[in-house]
């Protein structure tokens, strides 16, 4: 059994294609579907359920698969640990913002004067391809109770109504539900966390909202608002400073609510740079949103 043999496995089991695999690893199906079989005949038993071109993993392929996956992750700490033991540094951060774009700017300015010898490495959208190479991630819930130990808590936030600042609904005294039902709303797709939020309270409601705009991408969202082609639910902390057009007001019933923190990868080594990141974003929020 060796190694490189573990390393083909994983991509297959990732996959669950040989043709998607050989591609990915530049070799031809063919070898690639002979590699795993030697590997599963060395073993003794079976990894994947065939059926036809189709393959996942068996029970056995599941558990081999997550040694592999922990092997992985201690040869990778060890290696990094070993660097650094030698005086190698690792200047290159990878940063996922799923959350609190808006800030994005102020923080990395932050961040370099703080530590300006650092390269960032940003992503944005969150896909579960971007996981496997990114150091920290910046995500936000509705429901701080799925958080675990290790995620670090930047800010609670209320998500309120944004209005253009004549529109009629700033006449009433309080707005309700009902009042909404016929507005046009600007949304943001359901790939980001803000946008499932927003949905999952109003569908608790009752309220199918008219969305005449979905978008993906949250700076896009903040224009249409401003150009005033709708109105939106927006965090009211980390989305800031809309200018005197635009106002946020409660909304009878509607109760949104939105935790952002960091995470990073449980079993990771943290390199000095990235833990110096970490303490970076921190402060940073600390200091924005002291209270």
């Amino acid at each position: 059994m060796e190694w490189n043999q573990l390393q083909k496995f994983l991509v297959v089991a990732r996959e669950e294609n040989f043709s998607k695999a050989a591609l990915q690893l530049n070799m031809t199906q063919p070898s690639l579907s002979q590699t795993i079989k030697r590997l599963e005949n060395e073993l003794g038993y079976q990894l994947f359920i065939r059926d036809g071109k189709k393959i996942r993993l068996n029970e056995s392929g599941k558990l081999f698969l997550q040694t592999i996956v922990e092997m992985n992750e201690l040869m990778e700490n060890t290696r990094l640990k070993l660097e650094e033991m030698n005086n190698i540094h690792h200047p290159k951060v990878t940063i996922l913002f799923a959350t609190a774009s808006k800030q994005l700017p102020d923080l990395l300015l932050y961040l370099k004067q703080r530590n300006p010898q650092t390269q960032y490495q940003i992503h944005q959208w969150q896909r579960d391809k971007d996981f496997d190479d990114v150091d920290i991630q910046l995500l936000s819930c509705a429901q701080p109770e799925i958080l675990t130990d290790s995620d670090e808590v930047l800010l609670n936030e209320r998500i309120l109504l944004a209005l253009p600042d004549k529109h009629p609904l700033l006449q009433k005294e309080k707005i309700y539900v009902k009042d909404l039902m016929h507005e046009d709303f600007i949304s943001l797709n359901e790939y980001w966390e803000l946008g499932r939020i927003v949905k999952t309270e109003m569908e608790k409601n009752f309220v199918e909202p008219n969305e005449t705009m979905i978008v993906d991408n949250p700076n896009m969202l903040r224009e249409l608002l401003n150009a005033q082609l709708g109105i939106a639910f927006v965090p009211t902390l980390s989305w800031d400073n809309f200018g005197t057009n635009i106002v946020l007001r409660n909304v009878e019933g509607i109760h949104l609510n939105r935790t952002i923190y960091l995470r990073t990868k449980p079993h990771k080594y943290l390199t000095q740079e990235q833990k110096e990141c970490i303490e970076g974003i921190k402060e940073y929020f600390s200091m924005k949103y002291r209270h």
